[in-house]
């Protein structure tokens, strides 16, 4: 009997500052539940840290156990960070080592550009973004289908890899960019969103790497 896969997720919901102000979070936790049941349908064990238990601590003591080697984290980041639910830096330069033979999925702003940089070489692939990731609430579906749409493929099919997913979530964007063009003035604005999501995306490390 083969040993059962564990994902590590680690997610936040960051509250409202003004009522008609949802933050960007309360979006991305929901495109993250969407992976949490997924994974779970295809017989993972999803280790959920959400919400209170994405802080430091916790992800700290979990990413230790070497076997879960796959970590997903969808909220805020930084150039050199991902931000959990207290604000304070979950994953950042100094105990990047915990990365250390996994792979890393990220929906957050920023991460490539310094903290995975500096993590590729202890990670076996990190795929996330290099610039903000932006988007028009009206719209934040749409967005969903994308970010979603790279881990879902390697979770659905075999031998996908981290490279298969990063051109997945390419086409992704690209039919929705095309989609949207010329219907408004909201969606152009939405598209161009999408075209810089898209461009911002980095894979960096082992980029036949499979779930």
């Amino acid at each position: 009997m083969s040993e059962v896969k564990t994902a590590v997720l680690i997610r936040t919901r960051h509250p409202r500052q003004k009522p008609t102000e949802p933050d960007a979070t309360e979006y991305s936790y929901e495109w993250a539940e969407i992976l949490k049941q997924q994974f779970e349908t295809s017989g993972w064990q999803v280790i959920d840290l959400a919400i209170d238990n994405a802080i430091t601590s916790q992800v700290e003591s979990i990413l230790q156990d070497a076997k879960n080697e796959v970590v997903i984290f969808y909220g805020h980041g930084f150039p050199s960070c991902m931000i959990g639910q207290n604000l304070e830096a979950v994953i950042n330069l100094n105990n990047m080592s915990l990365l250390k033979n996994k792979k890393v999925y990220v929906m957050a702003c920023w991460t490539t550009q310094e903290l995975g940089k500096k993590a590729e070489s202890v990670v076996y692939c990190y795929l996330g973004y290099n610039q903000p990731v932006s988007f028009r609430l009206a719209y934040s579906d749409y967005l969903g289908k994308c970010v979603n749409k790279g881990i879902l493929k390697m979770l659905n099919t075999d031998g996908c890899t981290f490279e298969d997913a990063r051109q997945e979530i390419i086409a992704e964007y690209n039919y929705w960019i095309k989609h949207f063009k010329g219907k408004g003035m909201l969606a152009h604005w939405f598209a161009t969103d999408l075209r810089e999501n898209r461009d911002a995306l980095r894979l960096l490390g082992g980029a036949g790497a499979t779930l």
